[in-house]
Order: structure tokens, then sequence, then C-alpha cells
């Protein structure tokens, strides 16, 4: 089973998302709060939907690591596409309010292209 990393945290967002990749099915490891709580389940990781500024934190470090094992990330976040990093524009953003249903799709075709 494919699992698929949730770094988000507003609770009800987080759990709305989870059930969803659940309802997919898929393993869901989190949803964490904490990039510090996020980082050690990384490497298990099929996918991840993360958000940008988790608790007050950037979660570029996180996002990077996932980048460099090869692991597919969509972010869904407050923050508009055209504030983020240049080294981040080539992964898929759906910015809130918009559904979670609509970042797991986009997050679930890349890791389908991704093998």
């Amino acid at each position: 089973m494919r699992t698929i990393l949730i770094v988000e945290d507003e609770y009800f967002i987080a759990d709305d998302c989870a059930t969803l990749a659940r309802q997919a099915g898929y393993h869901v490891v989190g949803p964490f709060a904490s990039i510090d709580e996020a980082r050690p389940h990384a490497s298990v990781a099929s996918g991840a939907l993360i958000d940008i500024n988790v608790n007050g934190t950037s979660s570029y470090k996180l996002i990077d690591t996932l980048i460099a094992m090869g692991t597919p990330v969509t972010l869904y976040t407050g923050y508009d596409a055209s504030t983020l990093p240049e080294k981040y524009a080539h992964l898929p953003v759906v910015t809130k309010p918009r559904g979670c249903a609509e970042a797991l799709g986009m997050l679930c075709k890349q890791m389908s292209f991704a093998g």
C-alpha cells in the first residue's frame, strides 16, 4: 500500500485530507502539525501533501529532503504560487481555501507518474 505523508497544522483541514487519502486507498502518515514530527517519516512516504507554513515554521527543508529522495510533493497552502521560491516552481500548488480533494488528486497524478 502506498503511503502519503500529510503535514498540515489546521486540524480540520488535516483531518479532511487524511480521510480523503484513506478513502482513496492510501496509508496515511500523520497528519503532522510540526515539521520536526514529520521529518522522521519522510523516508516511508510514497508522496507528500505539505503546507508551506506549519505552526510558524517553514517546510522548505522538509520539501527539499523529499525532493532529493524522489518523493512526489504537492503543496497545499494559503500562499499564492507566485510567492514561492523559484526552485519550487515545478511543484503542483493548490491554494487554500480550494479543497483538499483537488490537492490529493494532483498528488495522486504525480505518484502515478513516479511509478
